[in-house]
């Protein structure tokens, strides 16, 4: 049995070598050495999205998993590097790092996994808690649990004094549609609402793995205003959780949504239970936010942010996660509503001011999401920031 593992290895580099390479891709940082980097790009190398492929680092012979989607995109990770260019070969034949992503269905939804750890779930089923007695507040179409790497539940559900919050979810708040007043955030208020739809597809490669989902954002009085695509991409690392999720809005009705000044609503976190003083069974302890810009729990209110890093302990342990805004999203950095006592918060576009979504207009939104223990990695949140900033210059010799 001693023997079975260095074997594994030597034939997987065996393999590696005995392949020509299909071509060489080079990697360039600028400015700033990666702790790791996300790459994506398209071009049509004659790879089969049935076939196995890997790369190989020219100047280490270290394998690296490489995924084909549709439209010949590829993805794959790679650590350390250093400012400089680096060149890896294509090359025919599997290779499987020591992390999965894996997504799973289930009874109530898709719950996703990093090998057997739990990372985030899905929530596709309507659901109401047998303690809250109201209709209007069921709900689909949100994630929780999101878990940190240690296992603790990071988010809160129908929480304590705010039962219309749900984890990470996304809903505009003061919106005017056909002359009336549409929330869809706050359900009680009985004019909108948000729900889950449909399940649009589910993939799962050597570097990521996908779930596409439509939900729609009602108003209760005139049915469907806009229709939501979303995708949720977990990527495999085993030391933190790293997802983005990208959302599509579309007004398939006749009438202008307009979206108006207000100081809160779009895509939010609500955290954990134990950080809900209105929680008496399970409040043990206020939450801390960072952001980008320096600002904490007492400052951070309706300033722009490029990260929003939220942690707290939890179960006896400090754990958290950071939010990320991609550069080509609507009034990037957008202003976050922080509340001043609840743990939640929200980027919040129409804090600058009011914007509309006319009929077939599409309004869309990209966020990654750092999931770690304690405060988060300074290196990781730098190497983040920089991925989504000062993406690698990539090119491709056949």
């Amino acid at each position: 049995m001693k023997n079975t593992i260095p074997f594994i290895l030597i034939l997987l580099v065996g393999l590696s070598c005995s392949s020509k390479p299909i071509a060489t891709i080079a990697l360039t940082v600028i400015e700033d050495n990666r702790k790791f980097s996300l790459v994506t790009l398209k071009e049509d190398l004659g790879l089969q999205k049935e076939q196995n492929y890997h790369l190989v680092d020219i100047s280490s012979g270290k394998m690296i998993p490489l995924e084909v989607r549709d439209n010949m995109e590829l993805i794959f990770l790679v650590r350390d590097l250093e400012k400089g260019t680096h060149y890896f070969e294509v090359r025919e034949g599997k290779y499987q790092s020591s992390a999965k992503a894996k997504i799973e269905k289930q009874d109530e939804g898709y719950q996703f996994y990093v090998n057997d750890k739990p990372v985030l779930f899905y929530q596709e089923k309507t659901t109401l808690p047998q303690d809250v007695s109201e209709e209007y507040y069921q709900r689909s179409g949100f994630i929780h649990p999101l878990y940190s790497p240690s296992g603790q539940v990071l988010t809160d559900d129908f929480p304590e004094g705010h039962t219309h919050q749900h984890a990470i979810f996304n809903a505009w708040v003061n919106t005017r549609f056909k002359g009336e007043k549409v929330d869809f955030w706050n359900q009680h208020q009985e004019t909108g609402t948000v729900a889950h739809v449909d399940i649009l597809g589910v993939h799962e490669g050597d570097a990521s793995a996908t779930l596409s989902t439509l939900l729609s954002q009602i108003s209760l009085e005139h049915g469907e205003v806009l229709s939501e695509n979303w995708e949720i991409t977990l990527y495999p690392f085993e030391e933190f959780f790293l997802f983005d999720l990208f959302f599509e809005q579309e007004n398939t009705s006749e009438d202008t949504l307009y979206i108006l000044d207000y100081h809160y609503g779009g895509m939010a976190f609500r955290g954990s239970k134990e950080w809900n003083d209105a929680d008496t069974e399970h409040f043990s302890n206020t939450w801390s936010i960072n952001t980008s810009e320096g600002h904490d729990n007492e400052s951070a209110n309706h300033t722009p942010a490029k990260w929003v890093t939220a942690y707290g302990n939890i179960d006896g342990e400090e754990a958290g996660l950071t939010v990320f805004s991609f550069p080509d999203n609507f009034r990037h950095p957008q202003k976050i509503r922080v509340h001043p006592t609840m743990p939640y918060w929200v980027y919040a576009p129409m804090v600058d001011g009011e914007f509309v979504i006319a009929p077939g207009e599409k309004y869309r939104g990209r966020y990654r999401y750092y999931v770690h223990q304690g405060a988060g990695n300074e290196e990781v949140i730098q190497s983040i920031l920089d991925d989504l900033e000062k993406p690698l210059e990539v090119s491709v010799q056949h």
